[in-house]
């Protein structure tokens, strides 16, 4: 029986996603790993091993322990933020997803100048903030000063009823990883099975590109629904459900683009 992207059900019912959006990044990885070329494949696994689920957390756990320790550097988590300018080019500030990437792959395209735990650093970085780069709630742009913040917009819920159950108040950060959450019944196996569903034939045409354009891409994207997604805008409702299916479809592309990056750096 062909199997059919559950996406549309994924859109009317999301659940909330798991704080640090575990599983849609555990998707990703396995994803990314189908389209590795062998060379990156041998390497990957010498590096991180067989099982990427620790891979996946790794830049969150460990700025956990370091705030546990209190060795935590001052706005280092800003890291998983992508900052552009009004032009969309990534800003020179000193943590970002973008810059942290590129630093990340000299590190793997170099790695026989580097000890074994500085290639699985970086490795495991390239992991983390590729995900973190496409997902619109992490992008800041200089044009649009609220992109900073986790405003707080409004959607209509149903056309009639009391005014109290007309309309919803969501948060701009929870609304976007909200769709990353899936459903608790299925595992990253399955997210990932549905997720190679959705690429069909068209690895190719998700994985075109560098790492600058996809980031050009996460940033007009995010400058289309800032601008009327505003702090206590009405935003029409079908807008705010379109959110689902854009932000799926980017997720969907950094699996293939993680796997492109790799493949391109480990040769």
């Amino acid at each position: 029986m062909k199997k059919v992207s559950f996406l549309l059900l994924f859109l009317v019912s999301v659940l909330v996603a798991n704080a640090w959006h575990r599983r849609c990044d555990e998707a990703i990885v396995i994803v990314a790993s189908k389209h590795f070329t062998p060379e990156a494949k041998k390497v990957v696994k010498k590096y991180l091993g067989k099982s990427f689920e620790d891979d996946v957390q790794y830049l969150y756990d460990t700025e956990k322990a370091l705030a546990k320790q209190k060795k935590l550097p001052k706005n280092v988590r800003k890291v998983h933020d992508l900052h552009l300018d009004k032009n969309f080019q990534p800003k020179d500030v000193k943590y970002d997803s973008y810059k942290a990437t590129l630093e990340a792959l000299e590190v793997i395209r170099n790695r026989k100048s580097h000890t074994s735990a500085e290639v699985t650093t970086a490795l495991r970085t390239v992991i983390n903030l590729m995900c973190d780069i496409h997902r619109i709630s992490k992008v800041r742009l200089d044009a649009y000063p609220h992109s900073y913040k986790n405003f707080t917009f409004i959607t209509p819920v149903r056309e009639w009823g009391p005014k109290a159950v007309l309309i919803k108040k969501n948060k701009w950060r929870e609304s976007w990883n909200g769709y990353d959450g899936g459903f608790s019944f299925f595992s990253a196996d399955y997210w990932a099975e549905d997720m190679e569903v959705f690429i069909g034939d068209r690895y190719e045409e998700y994985a075109k590109g560098t790492l600058l354009d996809w980031a050009v891409e996460s940033g007009k994207i995010a400058a289309h629904y800032l601008e009327f997604c505003k702090p206590d805008v009405r935003v029409p409702y079908m807008d705010y459900k379109g959110m689902g299916i854009v932000n799926y479809e980017l997720m969907v592309k950094a699996s293939c683009r993680l796997a492109a990056l790799l493949n391109e750096t480990i040769k």
